[in-house]
């Protein structure tokens, strides 16, 4: 009997060779079941780009075709009356709340999610939650830039396409940002010229307001071509030439786009980001570029539908002047060519 026992049991070499060959499995999966993990982010994150675009689509029906706005580029998560006015980033009162509130693609679209819930966390903020992003960029990372730079950006992880005229001004000018250049979009301001906090009642902000009001979606030239909503991450371009040509990432303001990530968040091979020195930043933003280290741009469309977008080249003459987010399709560089005027062209 005892002799019986020891034949069936295990020997120490063979033990070792099955730990081995289960630990060669693990390793083999892991990254398998990291891929998986990241998909299953991923397709949330379009999933609610969907539904945004969707919500959009579903405001202009109710509102004669109109688009809503004025609205601010950055499509903040938080955005109850009550965060506002008591935060870790900037503490407002009930009337600056409100304006600001106004200016937020996520409150406006509240009744098309039929939300009515005032907190943090409502139907309405997890819609505008990417959880890739979540991983990238935790909402502590923008307590941690105010604090740093002085600058408050409310956590954000998508961007509408809302790209105003040039006669508004350099970025840091109230409500700011770029036209004639590839990223132009026709007609401007498809969202509407929303003014800065404090800024709203001057003279010149209201006449921008009724000269650039929210358009209407019929408008857009290439619906199914033109992006609406896209991931929130920006890339200044490199200095010189190229400098007038825009950030390379959705979003356009510079000093607040310093709070997001420098790649397109889905399947980048970069990981991760944390605030660091202008000079660490565009240094990693060099090899991301010259590395074509970037993922996919979940974005939303305009007629609707919505998919990952790689990141491309806009070259002119055989020359690359741009590396990233495309951009817009409707573009306005009407006082620029090459030689030969031959026009900038994405591949």
């Amino acid at each position: 009997m005892n002799r019986s026992s020891r034949s069936a049991a295990f020997t120490l070499i063979e033990l070792l060779v099955v730990v081995a060959i289960i630990a060669l499995l693990i390793s083999i999966l892991l990254p398998s079941l990291a891929r998986a993990r990241e998909q299953t982010k991923a397709t949330k994150c379009l999933a609610n780009l969907r539904t945004m675009v969707q919500g959009v689509i579903s405001y202009t029906a109710e509102e004669r075709d109109f688009l809503p706005g004025p609205l601010h580029p950055a499509i903040y998560r938080t955005q109850t009356r009550e965060y506002l006015m008591k935060n870790d980033i900037s503490n407002m009162t009930l009337a600056q709340a409100e304006y600001m509130q106004s200016r937020m693609l996520s409150y406006r679209l509240r009744r098309q999610f039929s939300d009515s819930d005032t907190t943090t966390r409502s139907l309405t903020d997890e819609v505008m939650t990417c959880p890739t992003l979540v991983g990238i960029i935790p909402d502590s990372h923008f307590v941690t830039f105010k604090k740093t730079t002085n600058k408050g950006v409310f956590p954000t992880h998508y961007v509408i396409n809302n790209v105003w005229p040039a006669e508004l001004g350099d970025p840091s000018s109230p409500g700011a940002g770029y036209i004639g250049n590839p990223r132009a979009t026709d007609p401007p301001a498809y969202f509407g010229f929303s003014p800065a906090p404090g800024t709203q009642d001057s003279t010149e902000a209201q006449t921008y307001m009724r000269k650039y009001p929210p358009q209407p979606i019929t408008r857009v030239k290439k619906p199914s071509d033109e992006w609406m909503i896209a991931d929130a991450w920006w890339r200044s371009v490199p200095s010189g030439f190229a400098t007038e040509l825009q950030q390379e990432g959705p979003y356009q303001v510079s000093w607040s786009g310093e709070a997001l990530p420098n790649f397109a968040p889905h399947f980048n091979k970069v990981g991760s980001y944390s605030f660091t020195s202008a000079t660490a930043r565009d240094a990693q933003s060099a090899n991301i570029r010259l590395g074509r280290l970037d993922g996919r741009t979940n974005t939303g469309f305009f007629d609707g539908h919505a998919a990952p977008v790689a990141s491309k080249k806009l070259m002119l003459a055989g020359f690359e002047l741009l590396y990233g987010f495309p951009g817009t399709v409707n573009q306005e560089w009407p006082n620029f060519s090459g030689p030969g005027s031959e026009r900038p062209y994405w591949e």
